[in-house]
């Protein structure tokens, strides 16, 4: 099994394109300071204040505090949460992570180009979860879905897609059976399938960029957001929400498709 792109360069600049431009700098905005407050040891009251607003800002935009949606906490509370110490280094450990690090080999995660030790991807799968469920808890009021703590996840670190509707109807279209669930609820772990998905699809990302960079180069620096080059965790969530539309082509594909995608042994 391998995901890898059918599409050609300019169907992925098309794509990328069409996406909302006012989503795409919402992106940059937050993402700027992101990588400001990932930087720092120890984040600045500045920073940190920076941050709570952008990010708030954004995730209102983006539909929290909207009918079934979560409410979000207010922008003190924000800077109160981003400003712990615990969280800033879940963080940090997720931002410190390129895509480009990362691959599968015969079922097996693979760091660095070789197969990662137990205590690795307990780091990383623990780094994970642990931010998910702390942006799920503190910075909105009553959420269960993953959906809204993997926006703000994304927002800040830029490792992965995040599982909304739309983004989830794209993994579906592109053979990631098991994705078309009316709710994907935050996983405490990756013991659980859904838990699995989220782990493992940041690896399997990484294994297509590194197959079909090429064509994924040419799409994003012919766009009229190249910046987005150094940003493959939200190419593939601009790629994977357009697909999401049944009128647009699929471009990224699970091959071949089946429901235990995210199966691997490590």
């Amino acid at each position: 099994m391998t995901v890898r792109i059918i599409g050609d360069a300019g169907q992925i600049t098309d794509a990328i394109n069409r996406f909302s431009s006012a989503y795409h700098a919402d992106f940059s905005e937050v993402r700027a300071i992101g990588r400001q407050y990932l930087d720092e040891a120890v984040p600045t009251d500045s920073i940190v204040a920076d941050l709570a607003q952008a990010l708030r800002k954004v995730l209102s935009r983006w539909g929290a505090g909207e009918r079934k949606a979560p409410q979000l906490q207010d922008e003190r509370e924000f800077a109160n949460v981003l400003r712990q110490s615990a969280l800033h280094g879940l963080l940090a450990g997720l931002g410190g992570i390129a895509l480009s690090n990362l691959t599968v080999e015969q079922s097996r995660r693979l760091i660095n180009g070789r197969p990662a030790t137990f205590k690795e991807l307990m780091a990383f799968d623990l780094n994970l979860f642990g931010a998910l469920r702390i942006l799920g808890e503190r910075l909105f009021h009553e959420n269960t879905n993953a959906t809204y703590p993997m926006k703000a996840l994304l927002l800040i670190t830029g490792l992965m897609p995040a599982f909304d509707s739309q983004v989830r109807r794209g993994l579906q279209r592109g053979g990631f059976l098991g994705m078309d669930k009316t709710q994907f609820l935050v996983p405490t772990d990756a013991s659980c399938a859904d838990g699995k998905k989220i782990a493992r699809l940041p690896f399997l990302l990484a294994e297509c960029r590194m197959a079909c960079s090429d064509v994924l180069r040419k799409g994003i620096i012919n766009s009229s957001f190249a910046e987005l080059l150094t940003e493959p965790g939200r190419v593939f969530d601009v790629l994977f929400f357009v697909q999401g539309h049944h009128r647009e082509p699929v471009l990224v594909i699970c091959d071949p498709p089946g429901r235990e995608w995210y199966f691997m042994t490590a």
